[in-house]
């Protein structure tokens, strides 16, 4: 009985610092953004990697098809693990953002949740949410 209260709790410890590391984790995204605004748009309507991973916090860049995919954290380890990041939509359309980071579906595969669109591909979510201009917030879990 000690060892099944002892998972247990172990558990909720795991879970409740999850969810608030998902929320620091999109403050200290939307940070960078803010506080990097025009380097990072000028960076990513030039397609310039170089400039965006001299910004603390940037630790990946893809560019594809039109979206510059800025990956900043993540946390856990599969099958529980999660990604965050930033994008840069030259369409302004936004996208979900998988583990790479890319592109792993589209707007119209998505749903409105909160201030943002959320979707499943294959049983991983995937989360967006406009930050400012033409950038938006991504999360995944997969």
């Amino acid at each position: 009985m000690k060892r099944i209260l002892a998972f247990v709790l172990v558990i909720t410890l795991i879970f409740a610092l999850a969810g608030c590391g998902a929320k620091k984790a999109k403050k200290d995204i939307i940070n960078i953004v803010e506080e990097n605004y025009e380097t990072i748009l000028k960076a990513c309507q030039e397609k310039d990697a170089e400039t965006l991973y001299t910004i603390d916090g940037i630790t990946e860049v893809k560019i594809v098809d039109g979206y510059v995919l800025v990956y900043c954290k993540g946390a856990g380890i599969a099958p529980s693990s999660q990604d965050y990041g930033f994008y840069y939509s030259e369409g302004n359309i936004p996208v979900g953002v998988g583990y790479g980071p890319h592109i792993v579906c589209n707007i119209e595969d998505m749903t409105p949740d909160g201030n943002g669109y959320k979707g499943i591909v294959d049983g991983n979510s995937f989360y967006t949410e406009h930050i400012k201009g033409n950038i938006y917030f991504y999360s995944n879990a997969y």
